[in-house]
């Protein structure tokens, strides 16, 4: 028996050893996201345990579970996904911390194979146990959340989705306090779920309550207003033009009076100013403007940084044409569609020579209306070396929502 564990002992350190390796290869892959170099490793590290499993193993199947969800291997996924589930349950409780994230990528997997239903139900266990462990309104469960909520887009339910949202947001209310710094990234991630959903309105609600805040905390000329502030000011911008020039001012007073604030956020608050003359139609002071945004980044700036902001002109107040699925609340199922427009900007931030590239048949009067509102837009321009230059040849691609029957679509488009 001695000489057995002596034979065998360096056998088994060198198979620990090797599976370890393996672990921090997959995982570097899975930190990546290139699942298709992921999925060799994970799979050898599960045959490898088919006869001696290590502690890890549930892990280590639940891994290949996520790298095949993520690969549409739907089937395989499931299977392994439920038996690291089962083992898990098996060996720590149904109410295991551990599961959900098991649960959550499983649920992950069922909305990436359109099986939206059981995806929430799956998902919604993975709240219940987070829940369980962490309390009722734990932040931790986010993630769980904006799953949810693409589950129930998946089915066309968008009020139930903006409702997971708000969940979202009053957890972190309800664990922290309406006016702690904590409950910042929140309530921006439900304005940014607001602008996408085309409610401007909604989303500048929340990003005044940021300005709210920060202004309560640290007064109403520190320079960390700038970032809600441009948001409130693009939000208008959108909404009512130049109607409303209030915070708009109060953001150009925000810019001087904070010379030294960090160097991105003056050339942000800038290039928004400069947005804002671009819409009101005084080319000079947006030229002004630019130039400053750019200087404002200096020689040091993250040229990834500078690419985003000035590369490629960018839209100001588009407002997209509404599909029949916007104009209607009926809970029926949608699909999405692209609309593809090409088009020149000037050097003044305005569109010309604007073409439909994209052919579906199935939107032919929405390509027209997003065509017509383009032409009615503007831009910022693209800057090279802090001037406006002109740009040919742009290209914007909007996903539109329609009705996955078509006699539903040609009824609420009536």
């Amino acid at each position: 028996m001695a000489q057995d564990i002596v034979t065998d002992a360096p056998f088994r350190d060198f198979a620990d050893s090797s599976l370890a390796s393996l672990r921090r290869g997959r995982d570097a892959f899975i930190g990546v996201r290139d699942f298709s170099a992921a999925l060799n490793p994970a799979q050898t590290i599960v045959d490898a345990q088919r006869d001696h499993r290590e502690p890890e193993y549930p892990a280590d199947l639940a891994a290949l579970g996520l790298i095949q969800g993520e690969l549409r291997d739907t089937d395989k996924a499931v299977t392994n996904l439920l038996e690291a589930i089962e083992i898990v349950e098996t060996s720590e409780g149904e109410y295991s911390p551990t599961l959900v994230e098991y649960y959550r990528g499983l649920g992950r997997t069922y909305i990436r194979s359109g099986q939206y239903e059981r995806a929430i139900v799956t998902l919604e266990q993975a709240q219940h146990i987070s829940q369980r462990n962490f309390g009722l309104f734990n932040v931790e469960q986010s993630p769980v959340l904006d799953d949810i909520t693409t589950a129930h887009l998946g089915l066309g339910d968008t009020i139930e989705a903006r409702n997971v949202q708000v969940e979202r947001l009053d957890n972190a209310v309800r664990r922290f306090g309406a006016g702690d710094p904590r409950v910042i990234p929140f309530r921006y991630t439900l304005g940014k779920y607001y602008e996408q959903s085309r409610l401007p309105e909604s989303a500048r609600e929340q990003y005044v309550e940021v300005l709210k805040a920060q202004e309560t905390r640290l007064g109403d000329g520190d320079a960390s207003l700038l970032a809600p502030l441009r948001e409130v000011v693009a939000i208008d911008l959108l909404v009512a033009q130049t109607a409303d020039a209030t915070q708009r001012d109060r953001l150009a007073a925000l810019v001087e009076g904070n010379p030294d604030a960090d160097a991105i956020e003056r050339s942000l608050s800038l290039a928004a100013l400069g947005d804002w003359a671009t819409v009101a139609g005084d080319a000079p002071a947006a030229r002004n403007y630019y130039r400053q945004s750019w200087d404002a980044l200096g020689t040091e700036a993250d040229p990834d940084v500078v690419r985003r902001q000035f590369a490629l002109p960018v839209m100001l107040d588009f407002i997209a044409p509404l599909s029949p699925v916007d104009r209607n609340e009926r809970r029926r199922p949608y699909t999405w569609a692209e609309v593809v427009l090409e088009f020149d900007v000037s050097a003044d931030g305005l569109p010309s020579g604007v073409r439909i590239v994209s052919r579906d048949g199935s939107t032919v009067s929405l390509q027209e209306r997003y065509s017509r509102r383009l032409r009615e837009t503007h831009f910022r321009p693209r800057l090279v070396n802090g001037e406006p230059v002109a740009t040919t040849h742009v290209r914007s691609t909007h996903y539109v929502r329609r009705y996955v029957n078509k006699d539903e679509e040609e009824e609420a488009g009536e």
